[in-house]
């Protein structure tokens, strides 16, 4: 489509795409002047669907029927073939909020007969292509596997995937290992090569679920190393996924093992049983036995009680492929005890002896901090002295953070003080994305002196300043009352409500997600243009 007019205004006004906005301004250099001077006002009900793929007998055919569930567990109209059409009653925009597209496997589709499955496999490549075609800003494909039976588990999708063309697929996650090992014996991966047609794929995830009723033996299966080789020649970062089994952590440290003597750079990261997993390292520190440990990318370090606390120094200088660190804490950071002079004193050296250094690991971009406990302290401003522990603890992890972070998510948090901020800033000036969900109290100005900062999201949290140089806001969930299936707006769904919050009106274009499932959400931001940056944030 060509805009040559200068009715732009009816344009924005009349689209139902912000993909086609998008594009068109990307191929019309006046329209993509013209529209940062117009105000664009949307509303949207965010399509947020698992596709299931279910074989289907009949005495003449065989067929894959696609089941859409939504994440409401609303069941919707099924399909043979997914078109680029699909649910065509709904406008372009409910499926541009989403980066992803998730494929879910129930139940088996193992088809005998090679010409019929043959087709199949060509009818289901189809349809994912299609999909991409109908979630435009979506760039990660995942794909769960939930059978858990040797003999239902096939690589279809898997072989599926082999021609199917995915320009913005950036993401390939969760394939079974079990999948990859029946393909790879099964087919000539320089011939079948999945990979293919996939230009922008940035990381291929492997997951080992619970697999010990699996004899999976992959030392000397030149098939299943040939494929691990392929990943690195196609520049795509390997990452391996597991759960908390011993038959898991053996198969991952078995490929780790291989990748070390190739330079085969790996991320780890745990997908199940955070508490036991974090025991599990604990024991592998205390035995120096970190090979499997140091390839870690995320890491959830529980704090359960204040011992736990001196395996910080170690995470955070030794562990060098993190790029993600998850601090739970709970109650056991500010214990109830009397305040004397000499526990003040036991607190503050063990505090001093503890984080008496600064963080080594460069690698790490996004850091969390959650609160996780039943019980909420109710001391704040109070002046007791667990109030001060509270203080202590939060201040000295804030300031050990390495520089290289970026993203910040506070969770659940009992309260943020000012002082804790002028820690975050003196250790990560560089801030460019911030989110607070389900804090109870966050000060008005915390976030002035981030002069790099440009996205906030706001989690069921509203009062606080948003500074003129942030180009995208997020409120999410600000309205959470139910009224039987269905959640009752309490707050105007009006800009100028926000405005006066944030105390900032800068922001020309405003979108607002409302599906009655789930509580409201809108986005605020400068420059329509950056819409992916606007969907990441919202599932950040």
């Amino acid at each position: 489509m060509s805009i040559l007019s200068p009715d732009v205004l009816l344009f924005l006004n009349k689209s139902t795409s912000i993909w086609k906005i998008i594009d068109n301004a990307y191929t019309n250099s006046y329209l993509l002047d013209e529209i940062k001077k117009y105000n664009i006002r949307k509303r949207l009900h965010p399509c947020r669907i698992n596709f299931q793929p279910i074989l289907r007998k009949s005495l003449n055919s065989t067929f894959i029927e696609w089941q859409l569930i939504s994440n409401s567990g609303y069941i919707l109209p099924s399909y043979d073939i997914l078109t680029p059409w699909i649910l065509n009653e709904r406008n372009d925009i409910d499926f541009e909020a989403e980066t992803s597209i998730t494929i879910q496997i129930l139940s088996d589709i193992i088809i005998s007969d090679i010409p019929e499955r043959m087709l199949l496999i060509s009818k289901a490549g189809r349809s994912i292509e299609n999909l991409f075609s109908r979630y435009r800003f979506a760039n990660k494909l995942i794909i769960r596997n939930e059978i858990f039976t040797k003999e239902s588990i096939d690589d279809f999708i898997l072989h599926a995937l082999v021609k199917v063309n995915i320009e913005q697929l950036e993401y390939l996650s969760f394939i079974s290992l079990y999948s990859i090992y029946t393909f790879v014996k099964n087919y000539d991966i320089n011939e079948y090569n999945i990979f293919h047609g996939k230009p922008n794929l940035k990381e291929f995830s492997i997951h080992i679920g619970y697999l010990e009723m699996y004899n999976i033996n992959l030392t000397g299966n030149d098939d299943f190393w040939r494929f691990i080789d392929s990943i690195t020649k196609h520049n795509i970062q390997l990452k391996i996924t597991f759960v908390q089994s011993d038959k898991s952590i053996s198969l991952a440290i078995t490929i780790l093992k291989y990748c070390k003597k190739k330079n085969i750079n790996v991320f780890l990261e745990l997908q199940s049983s955070k508490f036991l997993f974090f025991n599990y390292i604990k024991d592998c520190i205390k035995r120096k036995d970190d090979i499997f440990i140091k390839k870690l990318s995320s890491f959830t370090f529980i704090i359960n009680q204040l011992e736990d606390l001196k395996f910080i120094k170690y995470i955070l200088n030794e562990m060098d492929n993190l790029e993600e660190i998850i601090i739970l804490f709970n109650k056991s950071v500010y214990p109830n005890i009397k305040q004397t002079t000499k526990n003040n004193e036991i607190f503050k050296k063990f505090y001093n002896v503890l984080f008496d250094f600064k963080a080594e690991v460069k690698n790490i971009k996004r850091f969390t901090l959650k609160y996780h406990d039943n019980y909420f302290p109710t001391f704040f401003e109070t002046f007791t002295f667990q109030e001060k522990l509270y203080d202590m603890f939060i201040i000295s992890i804030l300031s050990i953070i390495p520089n290289s972070i970026i993203n910040v998510k506070f969770i659940n948090m009992p309260y943020l003080k000012e002082e804790y901020f002028d820690f975050l800033y003196k250790s990560i000036p560089n801030m460019k994305k911030i989110a607070f969900k389900k804090c109870r109290y966050i000060p008005d100005d915390v976030l002035l002196n981030f002069r790099n900062l440009k996205h906030v999201l706001l989690d069921e949290n509203i009062g606080i300043i948003i500074p003129s140089w942030i180009d995208i806001v997020i409120y999410k969930n600000f309205s959470d009352f139910m009224c039987g299936d269905y959640f009752i707006p309490q707050m105007k769904k009006n800009e100028s409500h926000f405005f006066k919050i944030m105390k900032n009106s800068k922001f020309k274009n405003t979108f607002w997600l409302d599906d009655n499932f789930t509580p409201d959400t809108v986005i605020f931001m400068k420059d329509v243009m950056k819409w992916r940056d606007a969907t990441e944030l919202l599932n950040f």
